[in-house]
């Protein structure tokens, strides 16, 4: 027989990144999750499953046999119908509709011959009788494991571009015990269930190699020698080096306790506020572990990182924090910590816990200067051996870094795009030897999703071609489309305020004349994509003290600065703004005219490189029937005036007026939507087109047409009286091919026929 290996489930997502799952042939009760791991490649995820896998074997909390295998493992697709969360007066219920999931399992014939079938990213297995019964015991156990969970939970576990099994036989399969796996057996075991032990991954060679000096450490080294090293807390932005600062701190321990100083010198674990939190559900449960942390620490001397301490100082459910339990421990000196933070987080973290942050020895690492970065980023890339770059496109990359990622610091941007450009050339398999100014920038706009015509100087787009690409969507406000390019163009010669966002505009105009759809085309057309656009209902801040929830930064929140922070390349819609209290207008202020706000944890979240649209229908009364509304347009701007203090009025670049829709405006709308139609799938599939004659266009004009809220019903009027009946049709006979569907209006309804073939 054979000798057994492993067998690793791996999941290839739409951005190109891997998540991998380690295949268990057993369980048992309250058993650990399965080593997963999720990384740029397929080696990077193995050699993190592999580290959590030697780990818990070291420490005897899991054994390699029941991860080995010689079954044949192959992979199937199956449709279940999960029941989401919903809500009924806000009150989370079961919801009575189903959403579809395509779940993908793995399965294998055993000895006996039933059948194993594993679901690897939902933990769950079982043994069936024949393989015919898969899909109503997979429905039935999926369909209940997850009755009512939330939509966003449903949107993770959907079906990835690739899912596989790969076999796999890592070293530890035929691994004997070293005298590094008995030192980590023997670590305190609060410590070896919550942190990692930086200096033994350092003797192992499995930090990262790190690139060129760094002077802040060099002129620290003094204090870090002794053999009681204070408590750093590491300051600066994010990107700046604090983390290899770690780093070169875990490789010089390392170094000397190789050198004969084991027993003198301390070793550094690694952690953070999730991983110590982790698992404590019950009251008490989180205090004790801490408890026994400052225990293990103190009497072992070793040192403990965690990557912010502002997280630290935030109150858990129980009103206590982890700062409260570990504080006095770190102030006595009987432990020593080594965190991170952000200017901004250094001032919040001295007003909430002064006396705490005076017990450590603060380090401040600056951000290189920017003349410095084409040799760094160049010896970075000679060690990942990537191609070559022309000096001046070192220069350029620069520059689009320094103009476009403004929210991070160098050298760290820079070594996130060098890594990012290794893996995108890995994957289209390039052969070029030596990268151009041309090509930063081409590689620049596939990263950041900005349109290589605002990158590249050379090529030329001014405001008029900007303002034909937003009107291709945007029917009958081209005055609107022309102010809205004249921002962008703006942005295109690098003469918009770096201090502020990259615009900031009101659109006003009645309900369904197109200012969300202007602002969609601006997000497409700006940031490559629609959902690029965060758009927040400014009516649900209507009432007093409602204000703070758009600074929110809890576990679980997805507040504006929470959604800027994730992604500053985007476009903020704050829609309706007329209707939000009066303090949402103070922080605005601070958004339109500095680019920036603080959150409820005290960090700053960074605007400068959003697009701030506002949307209001002051001004406005009830739209005209189309066709008779030039004459009738309101004075929109003395109505923005009279609602808008003047310091929030002056700090928005401009009010763009929408004028009501005309008739023909109406025509070519729906001409718009039913070619958007007629490129659906099911019919490009079956090489199906459609046929619409004039009156039934008037029609759909009419009907999709509404005194209060606009053409806002069209897109719904085209999908109810066009779209659903060809669906219908095509249902009953999914044999046609090369066929026309006719669209009539008959005594005033919309009609679908098969054309004659």
């Amino acid at each position: 027989m054979s000798r057994k290996t492993m067998r690793l489930w791996l999941v290839s997502h739409e951005d190109g990144r891997k998540s991998g799952y380690a295949m268990r042939s057993w369980d048992s009760l309250f058993d650990q999750p399965v080593p997963s791991a999720y990384g740029a490649t397929e080696a990077e995820v193995r050699a993190a499953i592999e580290r959590t896998l030697a780990a818990r074997i070291a420490s005897g909390e899991d054994t390699i046999d029941r991860y080995l295998w010689d079954e044949t493992f192959h992979v199937s697709s199956v449709l279940v119908d999960v029941a989401p969360l919903s809500f009924v007066e806000k009150q989370p219920v079961v919801g009575s509709r189903t959403i579809p999931l395509r779940v993908r399992y793995a399965w294998s014939r055993v000895e006996s011959g039933a059948i194993r079938v594993m679901l690897p990213r939902l933990g769950m297995w079982l043994l069936l009788e024949d393989l015919e019964g898969a899909r109503a015991a997979i429905q039935h156990v999926v369909a209940g494991g997850l009755l009512g969970a939330a939509g966003r939970a449903l949107y993770e576990l959907r079906e990835e571009p690739d899912e596989v099994v790969r076999e796999w036989d890592p070293e530890l399969t035929t691994h004997t015990t070293t005298a590094e796996d008995a030192e980590v057996h023997h670590a305190p075991p609060t410590l070896r269930a919550i942190a990692e032990d930086l200096t033994a991954r350092a003797t192992a060679g499995r930090l990262p190699q790190l690139v060129g000096d760094d002077p802040t450490f060099d002129a620290t080294v003094p204090e870090l020698d002794r053999d009681r090293p204070p408590s750093l807390l590491l300051v600066g932005g994010e990107g700046v080096g604090k983390t290899s600062f770690v780093q070169r701190f875990a490789k010089r321990l390392a170094s000397q306790r190789r050198g004969g100083n084991k027993r003198g010198r301390p070793r550094l674990w690694s952690t953070s506020r999730d991983r110590i939190l982790a698992g404590m559900t019950y009251l008490g449960m989180w205090q004790e572990r801490c408890l026994s942390l400052v225990e293990e620490l103190a009497s072992s001397g070793d040192l403990l990182h965690v990557d912010r301490l502002l997280a630290l100082l935030e109150r858990q459910h129980d009103g206590s924090s982890i700062a409260e339990v570990l504080g006095p421990a770190i102030v006595a000196g009987e432990i020593r910590v080594v965190a991170e933070c952000t200017e901004s987080e250094l001032e919040e973290c001295r007003r909430r816990a002064g006396a705490l942050v005076d017990a450590f020895r603060v380090v401040r690492i600056d951000e290189p200067s920017r003349d410095a970065m084409p040799a760094f980023l160049s010896l970075y890339q000679q060690r990942v051996r990537g191609p070559a770059f022309h000096p001046e496109a070192w220069k350029r990359l620069v520059r689009h870094l320094d103009a476009y990622q403004r929210h991070q610091r160098f050298p760290g941007k820079g070594v996130r795009f060098l890594d990012w450009m290794a893996r995108h050339t890995a994957s289209t398999e390039s052969t070029a030897t030596r990268v151009y100014p041309s090509d930063v920038s081409r590689a620049f706009a596939r990263f950041s999703g900005l349109p290589l015509e605002l990158l590249d100087d050379d090529v030329a787009f001014g405001s008029a071609k900007i303002a034909g690409a937003l009107r291709a969507r945007v029917i009958g406000q081209d005055d609107a489309c022309a102010t809205a390019a004249r921002v962008l163009a703006r942005f295109k010669a690098g003469m918009n305020d770096p201090e502020r966002p990259l615009g900031s505009l009101l659109f006003v105009g009645s309900t369904g004349v197109g200012k969300t759809e202007l602002a969609k085309q601006i997000a497409r057309f700006l940031f490559g994509s629609e959902e690029r656009m965060i758009r927040v209902d400014m009516s649900e801040y209507l009432a007093p003290g409602s204000a703070p929830r758009l600074l929110a930064s809890t576990p679980g929140a997805s507040s504006l600065a929470d959604r800027v922070r994730k992604e500053p390349l985007s476009l903020v819609l704050l829609d309706e703004i007329e209707k939000a209290h009066p303090e949402v207008f103070d922080l605005l202020l601070g958004v339109l005219g500095e680019g920036r706000l603080t959150d409820s944890l005290g960090r700053l979240v960074d605007f400068r490189m959003s697009l701030v649209v506002m949307t209001s229908n002051l001004g406005a009364s009830e739209p005209v029937a189309p066709g008779f509304g030039a004459a009738l347009e309101p004075d929109f701007e003395r109505a923005v005036r009279s609602a808008f203090r003047p310091e929030l009025f002056n700090r928005i670049d401009r009010v763009v007026r929408f004028r009501n829709l005309a008739h023909d405006d109406l025509l070519r709308i729906v001409d718009l939507e039913l070619a958007s139609a007629a490129k659906r799938t099911g019919l490009v599939r079956r090489a199906i087109t459609l046929d619409v004659d004039a009156d039934a266009r008037t029609r759909l004009a009419e009907l999709g047409w509404h005194r209060a809220r606009g053409a806002r019903p069209l897109r719904r009027v085209i999908e109810e009286r066009v779209v659903t009946p060809i669906a219908v049709l095509l249902a009953g006979a999914p044999e046609l091919r090369d066929r026309t569907m006719r669209v009539r209006a008959e005594r005033g309804e919309i009609t679908v026929a098969l054309g004659a073939s």
